[in-house]
Order: C-alpha cells, then sequence, then structure tokens
C-alpha cells in the first residue's frame, strides 16, 4: 500500500461540490429525505462513494442498519437491486441533466 494521496484545495472543492450535487440528485430521483454517503475502500485505491437512499418511513435504510442491507446481500439473503429499476433511475437522471443543458 503507497501512502495516501492527498486533494489539492481545487480538487477538495470540486469533490465537494460533486457530492454534493449528485447526492441533490438522489433525493429529486428517488424521493428520500436524507442521502448517506458511504466509502468501502477494500477492493482497489481508488476514491468513490456510495450515495444511498434513506426513507424515513424505511427502517432498513436507517443510520447503521443500511450497512446491513450490504451484507444480507453480500450472504444472499436479500436480492440485489433489479437491473430494469437500476436502468429506469439511470434513464431519470440521464433525463434531467439533459434539461440542465
Amino acid at each position: 500500500c503507497s501512502g495516501p494521496v492527498d486533494f489539492s484545495q481545487a480538487e477538495a472543492s470540486d469533490w465537494g461540490r460533486a457530492v454534493r450535487e449528485a447526492s441533490h440528485l438522489v433525493k429529486q430521483i428517488t424521493g428520500c429525505q436524507r442521502v448517506y454517503a458511504i466509502a468501502f475502500g477494500e477492493g482497489a485505491q481508488h476514491l468513490h462513494l456510495h450515495l444511498i437512499p434513506r426513507h424515513v418511513d424505511d427502517p432498513a435504510t436507517k443510520a447503521w442498519a443500511v450497512a446491513d442491507l450490504y451484507r444480507a446481500m453480500d450472504r444472499g439473503e436479500r436480492a440485489v437491486a433489479d437491473p430494469s429499476a437500476v436502468a429506469s433511475l439511470v434513464e431519470r437522471c440521464r433525463s434531467v441533466f439533459k434539461s440542465l443543458d
């Protein structure tokens, strides 16, 4: 493992802005009340975040319980997201981006 790579001030600003805008998009597309940002960095040394919608009426998405969803999927106890539902969300995101042009 090599040493950490620090963001420059400009990179940190750009990253923060991108996360904020992506979180707003997740809220808009899913109708959730909050968005959790979780980073799992064990697979490869790179930066990415999982933006997870929090719906207050779904206790499975509350705080640390959301990690249990990942564990249940990893164990095969809970189905992963339906690919057609994911594709639909991606298309909705693209529509939002197109409307901003």
